[in-house]
């Protein structure tokens, strides 16, 4: 515990550029603009079923996920979106929006909690990182369905880092004796 509280900076630090390295690592795939299975080639890929898709970065997901989020927020409050028969659909996507935005919140409170004297962070340093666990857990564990697992390296790291953090959080927190606060 000593020598991470000697290092916590430098801890902090390296767990913000593994954060870009895995945003910016493969999270999920998409058949949008790829050609058909016999001419799919690099940096395409050919799933089981015959269809020809292409990786798509953490970023790219979290990116198109923002926007949408911020265009349907802009449509209902001007009023031209109008779904009612489609309303049930509508809440299961933006609920799924809203959970995708949260995975970028381990970057913002590992951000915030930069230079600070406690051993790692704070209550809600702990609270997005395992949010950030189970999210991430949840991605993974629907993409073990498509058979692009291992290829999902991106979305690894990223529950890898968050399984680590946390664990190391929740570690500093026992170790010190008193509830995590920031």
């Amino acid at each position: 515990m000593a020598w991470m509280n000697r290092r916590k900076d430098r801890v902090r630090v390296a767990v913000l550029v593994l954060l870009l390295v895995a945003i910016v690592g493969p999270w999920t795939y998409t058949s949008d603009g790829t050609p058909p299975a016999e001419w799919c080639r690099a940096p395409n890929i050919l799933l089981g079923n015959g269809h020809c898709v292409r990786l798509m970065s953490g970023v790219e997901v979290l990116t198109f996920m923002s926007g949408a989020f911020l265009s349907l927020n802009v449509q209902l409050v001007k009023g031209t979106l109008v779904l009612a028969e489609r309303a049930r659909e509508f809440f299961g996507v933006y609920l799924f929006m809203v959970l995708l935005c949260l995975l970028v919140q381990p970057f913002i409170s590992t951000l915030l909690v930069l230079g600070r004297d406690r051993p790692l962070g704070g209550m809600y340093q702990v609270v997005t990182w395992a949010l950030a666990f189970v999210l991430s857990g949840l991605l993974l564990l629907a993409s073990c369905f498509s058979g692009l697992g291992p290829k999902l390296w991106g979305l690894w790291l990223y529950f890898g880092l968050s399984v680590s953090v946390l664990a190391v959080e929740l570690w500093a927190s026992r170790a010190t004796g008193r509830p995590t606060r920031s």
